[in-house]
């Protein structure tokens, strides 16, 4: 089968599911490549949140070093190189930019491992930041056009999982690599699935549709700002972009900040640690993400505006849990209330996600997903591990070992309260124009 036949045939089958919405067999199978791809990357990149304590140990950093590095030094990267990534997904096909972003995050994820100073972790930070952007953005766009309308909460939220599957996977193995190897080894070997990954989708990448039926190259043309200008005028589009940077400034802060938390506040061992968040928050966001898709297709299904009072619902709810966290004295309660937390964030995962895509046109749809991703990593990835490292160095003074507690505790209550204005917005709208 050649790669025009086999693309004529999906993008065929794209057109038919819009009135049936029955989906291919090779649909799903570009799922799960997309998926692994996905959850490889948060690998990747939360393996780091893990290390922070040996990683202190040898290179003698602070909490505002580590949180720079968690927060800003990727998420710069990965937000200025997403947007330009995502323009040319969209001009020129999706297929080399998702393998070249495997291969460029998985090399640099190794040589994080050969860091000897706190700009050479910079440096490959940036690095990992900047592959990474990739890949993301160019997926949305390819499930959006392998499912139709009425069934794209749940790919997009099945690719979503991808990413808590990965934190599962990092927080599961790399305590015991570290333990075994020491840090700089264990970044090297966690580099190694992102290579065969890239390998595989090479051989298989027919499989992936590089733009829609009816866009060519030429439908492209349009510079950013033009197609920014357009997608600012869908107030939905304004509304998920806050609520999408929230969530990710609530819950990338949390989860890199999290295991230290434990360590310092509770006294446990980083083997102990993995196992245990690996089940309260990666299962429980895997759950929660899958989970809400399928209840989003169903609500939309029944009535447009319900896919939006659900998202505006399972926020509002998850809020509590969340604050309590951190005011609780046993590593038991914590825990538990980390797993509700982490399940009722991720229930409107898919639907945020669709709702970016459902806002787009067909020749755009990696460039609204990237700016979403853009504005969520600047305010989200390197504004919230970066201020509670800041934070927790600012109250260490006046709490010690527990400044981290309570760093964490003020940005979790600021990140809701933030988060009012648009989901209010987000509800109105979804109630005016049903």
């Amino acid at each position: 089968m050649t790669v025009s036949s086999t693309e004529s045939s999906l993008e065929q089958s794209f057109k038919n599911s819009e009135d049936s919405a029955k989906v291919s067999r090779e649909a799903w199978i570009v799922l799960a490549l997309l998926t692994t791809a996905m959850a490889i990357s948060f690998a990747d990149r939360y393996v780091l949140a893990m290390l922070i304590e040996p990683i202190k140990a040898e290179l003698g950093f602070s909490d505002s070093q580590i949180g720079f590095i968690t927060g800003i030094a990727f998420s710069a990267f990965y937000a200025v190189f997403g947007l330009l990534i995502a323009r040319v997904s969209d001009k020129y096909g999706v297929r080399k930019v998702i393998i070249g972003s495997l291969v460029a995050w998985s090399v640099m994820t190794a040589l994080c491992g050969a860091a000897q100073n706190y700009f050479h972790m910079l440096i490959t930070r940036f690095g990992v930041g900047a592959g990474e952007a990739g890949v993301s953005p160019a997926a949305h766009a390819t499930l959006a056009r392998l499912f139709p309308p009425s069934r794209r909460s749940l790919p997009l939220a099945v690719f979503s999982a991808g990413g808590p599957a990965g934190i599962m996977f990092a927080l599961l193995v790399s305590g015991y690599l570290e333990a075994w190897a020491g840090w700089r080894w264990t970044f090297v070997i966690m580099s190694v699935p992102g290579v065969i990954l890239a390998a595989v989708i090479m051989r298989m990448q027919e499989l992936i549709p590089n733009r829609g039926a009816s866009v060519s190259p030429a439908d492209s043309h349009e510079n950013v700002s033009v197609v920014m200008r357009r997608l600012f005028k869908t107030p939905t589009f304004i509304s998920v972009n806050f609520l999408v940077s929230g969530l990710v400034f609530f819950a990338f802060g949390q989860a890199q900040w999290i295991p230290a938390y434990f360590e310092r506040s509770f006294d446990v061992s980083r083997s102990e640690l993995g196992l245990a968040l690996a089940f309260t928050q990666g299962f429980g966001m895997i759950v929660g993400v899958v989970v809400g898709g399928l209840f989003a297709d169903w609500l939309r299904a029944l009535d447009h505006k319900w896919r939006a009072y659900f998202i505006v619902s399972t926020l509002f709810a998850a809020a509590p849990f969340a604050i309590c966290v951190f005011l609780v004295g046993s590593v038991a309660t914590a825990s538990i209330l980390i797993g509700i937390t982490t399940f009722m964030v991720a229930l409107p995962t898919g639907a945020l996600w669709a709702s970016v895509q459902d806002a787009t046109t067909e020749d755009h749809r990696a460039t609204g997903s990237a700016f979403t991703m853009m504005v969520a990593s600047l305010v989200g990835l390197g504004l919230g591990p970066f201020l509670i490292g800041v934070l927790s160095d600012l109250l260490y003074g006046t709490y010690g070992d527990d400044s981290l507690r309570y760093a964490l505790l003020y940005s979790v209550s600021a990140a809701a309260v933030l988060m009012l204005a648009p989901l209010t917005n987000l509800l109105l709208h979804a109630r005016r124009d049903a």
